[in-house]
Protein backbone atom coordinates (compact mmCIF):
# COMPACT_ATOMS: atom_id res chain seq x y z
CA UNK A 1 0.00 0.00 0.00
CA UNK A 2 1.31 3.65 -0.65
CA UNK A 3 1.74 5.87 2.11
CA UNK A 4 0.85 9.43 1.81
CA UNK A 5 3.16 11.84 3.88
CA UNK A 6 2.00 15.33 1.89
CA UNK A 7 -1.09 17.31 2.93
CA UNK A 8 -4.34 16.10 1.59
CA UNK A 9 -5.15 17.85 -0.92
CA UNK A 10 -8.53 20.23 -0.07
CA UNK A 11 -10.35 17.63 -3.65
CA UNK A 12 -10.08 14.29 -1.48
CA UNK A 13 -12.13 12.70 0.37
CA UNK A 14 -11.56 11.63 3.55
CA UNK A 15 -12.66 8.38 5.15
CA UNK A 16 -12.02 7.49 9.15
CA UNK A 17 -13.22 3.79 9.45
CA UNK A 18 -13.27 2.66 12.91
CA UNK A 19 -14.17 -0.41 14.74
CA UNK A 20 -17.25 0.22 17.47
CA UNK A 21 -16.05 0.16 21.30
CA UNK A 22 -15.86 -3.21 23.54
CA UNK A 23 -18.99 -5.32 24.43
CA UNK A 24 -18.87 -8.45 26.86
CA UNK A 25 -19.13 -10.77 23.82
CA UNK A 26 -15.73 -9.38 22.93
CA UNK A 27 -14.43 -9.71 26.33
CA UNK A 28 -15.61 -13.22 26.98
CA UNK A 29 -14.52 -14.08 23.19
CA UNK A 30 -17.80 -15.35 22.15
CA UNK A 31 -19.15 -14.53 18.44
CA UNK A 32 -21.56 -11.65 17.51
CA UNK A 33 -21.66 -10.96 14.17
CA UNK A 34 -24.53 -9.38 12.85
CA UNK A 35 -27.01 -11.76 14.83
CA UNK A 36 -26.41 -10.58 17.90
CA UNK A 37 -26.86 -6.91 18.74
CA UNK A 38 -25.04 -6.35 21.90
CA UNK A 39 -24.00 -3.05 23.75
CA UNK A 40 -20.84 -1.45 24.97
CA UNK A 41 -19.75 -2.36 28.00
CA UNK A 42 -18.01 -0.12 30.87
CA UNK A 43 -14.59 -0.44 28.80
CA UNK A 44 -16.43 0.11 25.51
CA UNK A 45 -18.28 3.71 26.66
CA UNK A 46 -14.45 4.68 28.05
CA UNK A 47 -13.26 3.75 24.49
CA UNK A 48 -15.76 5.49 22.52
CA UNK A 49 -15.10 8.33 25.27
CA UNK A 50 -10.86 8.73 24.29
CA UNK A 51 -12.21 7.99 20.90
CA UNK A 52 -14.38 11.17 20.86
CA UNK A 53 -11.38 13.61 22.47
CA UNK A 54 -9.14 12.10 19.58
CA UNK A 55 -11.77 13.60 17.10
CA UNK A 56 -13.02 16.69 18.43
CA UNK A 57 -9.59 18.23 17.08
CA UNK A 58 -10.51 16.84 13.24
CA UNK A 59 -12.92 18.61 11.52
CA UNK A 60 -15.71 16.06 10.39
CA UNK A 61 -18.41 16.52 8.51
CA UNK A 62 -20.64 13.89 8.71
CA UNK A 63 -20.23 10.49 11.15
CA UNK A 64 -22.08 7.22 9.56
CA UNK A 65 -22.15 4.02 11.62
CA UNK A 66 -23.79 0.25 10.87
CA UNK A 67 -27.69 -0.23 11.86
CA UNK A 68 -26.08 -2.43 15.39
CA UNK A 69 -26.47 -1.21 18.48
CA UNK A 70 -22.59 -1.03 19.64
CA UNK A 71 -21.82 0.71 16.27
CA UNK A 72 -24.50 3.65 17.20
CA UNK A 73 -23.59 4.05 20.68
CA UNK A 74 -19.85 4.42 19.91
CA UNK A 75 -21.20 6.76 16.67
CA UNK A 76 -23.29 8.62 19.89
CA UNK A 77 -20.36 9.22 22.31
CA UNK A 78 -18.07 10.09 19.79
CA UNK A 79 -20.58 12.75 18.51
CA UNK A 80 -20.92 14.61 21.40
CA UNK A 81 -17.37 15.64 21.04
CA UNK A 82 -18.31 17.04 17.71
CA UNK A 83 -19.50 20.19 16.73
CA UNK A 84 -22.18 20.44 14.11
CA UNK A 85 -21.77 17.45 12.31
CA UNK A 86 -24.37 15.31 10.40
CA UNK A 87 -25.36 11.79 11.37
CA UNK A 88 -26.08 8.94 9.09
CA UNK A 89 -26.70 5.61 9.58
CA UNK A 90 -25.61 2.89 6.67
CA UNK A 91 -27.26 -1.25 6.94
CA UNK A 92 -23.94 -2.27 4.42
CA UNK A 93 -21.69 -1.52 7.10
CA UNK A 94 -23.24 -4.03 9.67
CA UNK A 95 -20.92 -7.10 10.75
CA UNK A 96 -20.50 -10.07 8.74
CA UNK A 97 -23.21 -12.76 9.43
CA UNK A 98 -20.95 -15.79 11.14
CA UNK A 99 -24.91 -17.67 10.84
CA UNK A 100 -25.01 -20.66 13.68
CA UNK A 101 -21.71 -19.81 14.94
CA UNK A 102 -22.97 -16.63 16.58
CA UNK A 103 -23.64 -16.27 20.45
CA UNK A 104 -21.48 -19.17 20.56
CA UNK A 105 -18.84 -18.82 23.43
CA UNK A 106 -15.18 -20.69 23.21
CA UNK A 107 -15.37 -23.86 22.75
CA UNK A 108 -13.33 -26.74 20.78
CA UNK A 109 -16.31 -27.55 18.85
CA UNK A 110 -17.04 -23.68 17.86
CA UNK A 111 -12.84 -23.13 17.58
CA UNK A 112 -12.48 -25.89 15.02
CA UNK A 113 -15.28 -24.44 13.56
CA UNK A 114 -13.95 -21.00 12.89
CA UNK A 115 -10.29 -22.69 12.08
CA UNK A 116 -11.97 -24.64 9.23
CA UNK A 117 -13.59 -21.82 7.44
CA UNK A 118 -10.43 -19.22 7.66
CA UNK A 119 -8.59 -22.28 6.30
CA UNK A 120 -10.78 -22.30 3.31
CA UNK A 121 -9.90 -18.54 3.12
CA UNK A 122 -6.54 -18.96 3.52
CA UNK A 123 -6.58 -21.38 0.19
CA UNK A 124 -8.67 -18.49 -1.54
CA UNK A 125 -11.90 -19.90 -1.40
CA UNK A 126 -13.90 -16.55 -0.41
CA UNK A 127 -17.44 -17.91 -1.31
CA UNK A 128 -16.98 -20.79 1.45
CA UNK A 129 -19.65 -19.42 4.20
CA UNK A 130 -20.66 -21.04 7.65
CA UNK A 131 -23.93 -22.50 7.70
CA UNK A 132 -26.61 -19.42 8.02
CA UNK A 133 -24.06 -17.24 7.43
CA UNK A 134 -22.07 -14.92 4.78
CA UNK A 135 -19.35 -15.47 2.33
CA UNK A 136 -16.11 -13.36 2.18
CA UNK A 137 -17.60 -12.31 -1.12
CA UNK A 138 -20.98 -11.05 0.08
CA UNK A 139 -19.42 -9.26 2.76
CA UNK A 140 -17.02 -7.56 -0.25
CA UNK A 141 -20.09 -6.99 -2.25
CA UNK A 142 -21.57 -4.52 0.25
CA UNK A 143 -18.17 -3.39 1.71
CA UNK A 144 -17.19 -1.97 -1.82
CA UNK A 145 -20.71 -0.62 -2.40
CA UNK A 146 -21.00 0.78 1.15
CA UNK A 147 -17.42 3.08 0.23
CA UNK A 148 -18.69 3.54 -3.15
CA UNK A 149 -21.95 5.11 -1.82
CA UNK A 150 -20.16 7.41 1.45
CA UNK A 151 -17.56 8.83 -1.58
CA UNK A 152 -20.46 9.48 -3.57
CA UNK A 153 -22.85 11.62 -1.76
CA UNK A 154 -19.70 13.23 0.70
CA UNK A 155 -17.02 13.39 -2.07
CA UNK A 156 -14.49 15.63 -0.77
CA UNK A 157 -15.96 15.68 2.66
CA UNK A 158 -14.29 14.46 5.96
CA UNK A 159 -16.39 11.27 7.15
CA UNK A 160 -16.38 8.79 10.27
CA UNK A 161 -17.65 5.90 9.50
CA UNK A 162 -18.00 3.43 12.93
CA UNK A 163 -18.44 -0.39 12.09
CA UNK A 164 -16.92 -3.88 12.72
CA UNK A 165 -13.72 -6.00 13.10
CA UNK A 166 -14.19 -8.55 10.40
CA UNK A 167 -16.16 -6.10 8.67
CA UNK A 168 -12.97 -3.57 8.55
CA UNK A 169 -10.85 -6.56 7.49
CA UNK A 170 -12.88 -7.07 4.37
CA UNK A 171 -13.53 -3.56 3.77
CA UNK A 172 -9.78 -2.44 3.50
CA UNK A 173 -8.29 -5.30 1.62
CA UNK A 174 -11.49 -4.99 -1.07
CA UNK A 175 -11.36 -1.15 -1.65
CA UNK A 176 -7.12 -0.03 -0.98
CA UNK A 177 -4.62 -0.17 -3.80
CA UNK A 178 -2.09 -2.79 -3.76
CA UNK A 179 -4.07 -4.93 -1.29
CA UNK A 180 -6.68 -7.77 -2.05
CA UNK A 181 -8.68 -10.07 -0.07
CA UNK A 182 -5.16 -12.44 0.51
CA UNK A 183 -3.92 -9.29 3.01
CA UNK A 184 -7.40 -9.99 5.11
CA UNK A 185 -5.71 -11.65 7.76
CA UNK A 186 -2.93 -9.39 8.08
CA UNK A 187 -4.89 -6.19 9.18
CA UNK A 188 -5.20 -5.94 12.88
CA UNK A 189 -8.51 -4.74 14.29
CA UNK A 190 -8.67 -3.53 17.73
CA UNK A 191 -11.84 -1.82 19.49
CA UNK A 192 -12.33 1.75 18.49
CA UNK A 193 -9.12 1.14 16.18
CA UNK A 194 -8.48 4.50 13.64
CA UNK A 195 -8.27 3.92 9.96
CA UNK A 196 -7.63 6.56 7.36
CA UNK A 197 -8.47 6.53 4.18
CA UNK A 198 -8.40 8.98 1.35
CA UNK A 199 -9.86 8.79 -1.39
CA UNK A 200 -8.70 10.98 -4.97
CA UNK A 201 -8.78 10.27 -8.09
CA UNK A 202 -11.15 7.14 -7.86
CA UNK A 203 -8.45 5.43 -5.50
CA UNK A 204 -8.54 4.41 -2.65
CA UNK A 205 -5.37 4.75 -0.50
CA UNK A 206 -4.81 4.11 3.39
CA UNK A 207 -2.04 5.97 5.49
CA UNK A 208 -2.86 4.92 9.24
CA UNK A 209 -4.10 1.55 9.99
CA UNK A 210 -5.20 0.02 13.38
CA UNK A 211 -4.62 3.25 15.09
CA UNK A 212 -5.45 3.32 18.65
CA UNK A 213 -2.86 5.90 20.42
CA UNK A 214 -5.86 7.78 21.73
CA UNK A 215 -6.59 4.67 23.84
CA UNK A 216 -2.98 5.66 25.86
CA UNK A 217 -4.66 8.91 27.09
CA UNK A 218 -6.03 9.02 30.46
CA UNK A 219 -9.69 7.50 30.59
Amino acid sequence: MMLTTDPTPPEATVLYFVRHGETEYNRKGIVQGSGIDSVLNETGRSQAQRLGRRFAAESIDVVYSSTLVRAKQTADIVTKHLESVERCQLDDLREMSWGVLEGEPPSDTRDSSLEEIKTFWSNGKYGHAVDGGESILDVRERAVRAAQHIVEVEGGRNILAVTHGRFLRVLLASICEDYDLSHMSTLGHSNTCVNRVVYRDGVFRADLLNCTSHLATAA
